[in-house]
């Protein structure tokens, strides 16, 4: 990440619980009407799994609370949220040959049979619950997307207070089962490209960035206080593959789409929460449906404490990147 000045973040526009959050500045994204997630992102997965965070963790109690819902009830809700997330894995990564309009269609077809399968198993845990589930569920992501922003800026805010050329951003990872063990994906194809050594895809104009392989990231989870050193990037994803959020659009490299998104914002991240780009990746036809900024394999999720299954916020430092 290329930063000239000390991270700033804009100040937060005050919207009705109907709108969904702007910042103006840092963390400026396009939104649109009111979101419902269900049926179109992954809500269950993100809700139950998502390791380590004590806001979504009070969320599950509340949820629990407010529709008097029965222990076998909130088992079965994480379960399929387990489900959703072991169905959909992979979902995110880009084939080698990029994305075309096969396979975005195909890709958003599996979504949609996934998440039809889910309501289908909801409807019958909650039964006459279920219309209050979802209107639950409708408030929840509103606040929820708030709270995130507010919390991703008082995080990094923090984090910079003790040194001000810190190089790392707070993104969301998820899991996936990677050609090696020990390897993360972002959505950045030339240091995959680099890093396999297929330097004849990448454009003239850029070699010279991508000229020193291997590329690899330090990821940290604070929860467990672990950190895992020299990763590769192996793979690209998620959802994008000319994301590379941790450049500055007016950096050398430049950030080469989504100029208008903050530095460090990943395009995934503002799609799932927002509905920036209409709420698809970079190709404008596949859903987007979790927010992933970096994908871990399990060994790599394993070695920071996390579990089968287990998501997480983690600090990614990405000075070793173009």
């Amino acid at each position: 990440m290329r930063r000239s000045t000390k991270f700033v973040v804009g100040s937060i526009i005050v919207v009705m619980l109907t709108s969904l959050l702007l910042f103006s500045g840092q963390r400026a994204t396009s939104t649109g009407a009111v979101i419902d997630p269900w049926g179109n992102r992954e809500v269950l997965n993100y809700l139950f799994w998502t390791a380590g965070d004590a806001k979504l963790s009070a969320d599950i109690v509340k949820l629990q609370k407010d529709l008097g819902l029965r222990d076998a009830a909130m088992a079965l809700l994480k379960r399929y949220g387990m489900e959703e997330g072991q169905r959909l894995m992979g979902i995110e990564l880009v084939p080698d040959t990029g994305e075309t309009a096969a396979t975005a269609e195909a890709a958003n077809a599996r979504g949609a049979a996934v998440f039809a399968t889910i309501d289908e198993e909801t409807k019958e845990t909650l039964g006459t619950e279920y219309p209050a589930f979802r209107r639950w569920i409708r408030t929840w992501w509103q606040e929820e997307t708030i709270y995130r922003q507010n919390w991703i800026k008082e995080q990094e805010d923090a984090a910079n207070k003790t040194d001000a050329a810190i190089d790392r951003e707070l993104v969301y990872a998820t899991q996936y089962n990677g050609n090696t063990n020990f390897e993360v994906t972002l959505p950045d194809k030339y240091v995959k490209f680099a890093n396999r050594g297929w330097t004849s895809n990448i454009p003239p104009s850029l070699r010279p960035y991508y000229a020193n392989p291997p590329y690899t990231v330090n990821v940290y989870y604070a929860t467990t206080n672990q950190t895992v050193l020299g990763v590769s990037v192996w793979d690209v994803g998620p959802w994008n593959e000319d994301d590379n959020y941790w450049d500055a659009a007016s950096g050398s490299p430049s950030r080469r789409l989504f100029t208008n998104l903050a530095l460090g914002m990943p395009e995934a991240q503002a799609a799932y929460q927002n509905g920036y780009n209409g709420g698809k990746d970079q190709g404008g036809s596949r859903t987007v449906l979790n927010p992933a900024g970096i994908d871990l394999t399990p060994s790599v999720a394993s070695q920071l404490g996390l579990g089968s299954q287990q998501n997480a916020w983690v600090w990614v430092r990405y000075s070793a990147l173009p």
